[in-house]
C-alpha cells in the first residue's frame, strides 16, 4: 500500500498530461490543422501492414521511396502492429502522447523521495518542448525520450538491463548514435569497459546508418548522399538564421535555471548544439518543433543529478524558483496561449470535423496527389502537390481553405471532375485516346 500511495501523485500528473496531449493533438488534426508528416507515417504504416514494405511517396522529394532513404528508424516495424490493430491516425497521436508523458511515471522509481515523487514529475510535465513535439504531428523517434530515462535508471542501478535500452534507443534514429558516442567519451574514465562498448557499437552503427541512407537515396535519385545532408553543405550561410537559436537555447534551459550545465552528462548534447547551429533548415533552430526530442531526457536528468548534490535548503530554493519559472513559461507560451503552435492559426480553427470524415472516405483505394495528403493517406499511393512536378496519380484533390483561391496551377494531364461542399475540388487524370 505504501508503494501505491508513493506513486499516486505522479500517476495523477501523468493522467492529466496524457489526456491533455492526446486531446489537443486530436483536436488539431480533426480541425484540419495537421501537417504532412503525420500523413507520411500513416501511409508508411499502411504500406507496412498491407504490402509488407516500408515505402511511401511522402517525404524526401515526393517520389516513392523506402523510408530508410529519409531516416533510419528500425522501430517503425514493431510500431506498425499498433496501426494494424488501430488503423486510424488518432491511435498514433494517442500513442505519442503516452510516450511523451511516460517519464512522469518512470522518474519516481529513481529514488523513493518526495522530490522524485512529485516535484521532478511536475517539472517535466511543465516542460514546453514535450507539448511542441506533440503538436508537431507524429514522429516515432520520440521513443528516444522514455528509452533514455529507462536506460539511465538501470545504469545507475548497475543492472545489465541498461544494455537493452541502450540498443533500443540507438535504433530510434541515426543521430542518436552521436549522443551515445559523446556519452561514452564523457564517462570513459569512470566506466571504461561499458563506455568502450557503448562508443564502439554507436560509432559502427552510425557509419552503417550513413552508408544505408546513402544507398537508399542513390536508389531513388542516383545521388549517393544521405538525405537532409544539404542542410549542412553551407554552414556559413546557415548562420544567417542564428537569431533563432537563442529561443531554442532559452526554452530548453531556462526551466532548469541552467543548473544542468554543472553536470557532465550535458556534454552529450554537443552534437545537437552543432547541427542545430550549422543547419540551414529553420526548424532545426527553433524549439517549436519535434527536433528537440533528443535533448529532453538529457536536460531533465542532468538537472536532477545536479540538484541532488545541493544542500537541502538550496535544493528547495531551486525547486521553488524552477517551478515558478516553469509555470510562467507554461502559461505565457504553452498550450493555453496563442503561441503554442508553430503555425498559430492551427490552434484557432473554425473548420468542422465533417471535412475529415469526408476526406477519409473519399476515392478509397485510388492513387491521389493533393495539397492535404495527410488526410487522404489511408491508401497505397498518395503524394504532396508541388506546382513544379508532373504526376501519374489517378486523381488530384485540392482542399480550399478559408480565403484561399482555387489552385492557380493544375497538374498537367488532369481535368475537372467534381466539387464537394464548394471547397473540396477533385480533378481526374485525362483519358489517353
Amino acid at each position: 500500500m505504501k508503494s501505491i500511495r508513493y506513486h499516486l501523485p505522479s500517476f495523477f500528473i501523468w493522467l492529466v498530461v496524457f489526456y491533455f496531449l492526446s486531446e489537443r493533438s486530436i483536436f488539431r488534426y480533426l480541425h484540419m490543422g495537421a501537417g504532412v508528416d503525420i500523413g507520411l507515417f500513416e501511409n508508411l504504416f499502411y504500406n507496412l501492414v498491407h504490402l509488407g514494405s516500408a515505402v511511401t511517396a511522402l517525404g524526401v522529394d515526393g517520389n516513392t521511396h523506402h523510408y530508410f532513404a529519409d531516416h533510419i528508424n528500425w522501430l517503425i516495424y514493431p510500431l506498425s502492429l499498433l496501426y494494424y490493430l488501430f488503423p486510424i491516425i488518432e491511435s498514433l497521436l494517442i500513442f505519442q502522447a503516452f510516450v511523451l508523458s511516460l517519464p512522469i511515471l518512470i522518474i519516481p522509481f529513481y529514488k523513493k523521495e518526495k522530490t522524485y515523487q512529485w516535484i521532478y514529475p511536475l517539472l517535466y510535465s511543465l516542460f514546453l518542448p514535450i507539448y511542441w513535439i506533440q503538436i508537431f504531428d507524429f514522429h516515432p523517434e520520440v521513443l528516444w525520450i522514455p528509452l533514455f530515462f529507462l536506460f539511465f535508471y538501470y545504469w545507475i542501478k548497475k543492472s545489465r538491463y541498461w544494455v537493452l535500452y541502450f540498443i533500443l534507443s540507438l535504433l530510434v534514429k541515426e543521430e542518436c548514435a552521436l549522443v551515445w558516442i559523446m556519452f561514452s567519451l564523457v564517462l570513459l574514465r569512470t566506466n571504461q569497459k561499458e563506455s568502450l562498448f557503448i562508443g564502439t557499437v554507436s560509432l559502427l552503427y552510425f557509419l552503417f546508418s550513413i552508408f544505408l541512407l546513402s544507398k537508399m537515396q542513390d536508389s531513388i535519385s542516383n545521388f549517393a548522399m544521405p538525405t537532409h545532408w544539404e542542410r549542412y553543405k553551407n554552414p556559413i550561410a546557415a548562420l544567417k538564421d542564428l537569431h533563432l537559436f537563442p529561443y531554442l537555447f532559452l526554452f530548453l534551459n531556462l526551466p532548469f535555471l541552467f543548473l544542468q550545465f554543472k553536470n557532465k552528462l550535458i556534454l552529450c548534447l554537443l552534437p545537437y548544439l552543432f547541427y542545430s547551429i550549422l543547419s540551414s533548415y529553420e526548424v532545426n533552430k527553433t524549439p517549436f518543433t519535434h527536433h528537440s526530442f533528443i535533448a529532453v531526457p538529457i536536460l531533465v536528468i542532468s538537472f536532477i543529478e545536479t540538484v541532488e548534490t545541493l544542500k537541502i535548503k538550496t535544493k528547495y530554493l531551486v525547486f521553488i524558483t524552477s517551478l515558478l519559472v516553469s509555470f510562467f513559461l507554461f502559461l505565457w507560451f504553452g498550450p493555453l496561449s496563442k503561441t503554442y503552435s508553430y503555425k498559430r492559426e492551427f490552434m484557432n480553427p473554425v473548420l468542422t470535423t465533417e471535412d475529415v470524415i469526408t476526406l477519409r472516405n473519399l476515392l478509397k483505394g485510388k492513387s491521389i496527389v493533393s495539397n492535404i495528403p495527410q488526410y487522404l493517406s489511408n491508401r497505397h499511393q498518395v503524394q504532396l502537390f508541388l506546382s513544379n512536378k508532373t504526376y501519374s496519380a489517378e486523381y488530384f484533390v485540392f482542399y480550399k481553405f478559408k480565403n484561399q483561391p482555387s489552385p492557380v496551377f493544375v497538374p498537367a494531364g488532369y481535368e475537372w471532375d467534381m466539387e464537394i461542399e464548394k471547397h473540396i475540388q477533385i480533378y481526374k487524370q485525362k483519358k489517353i485516346d
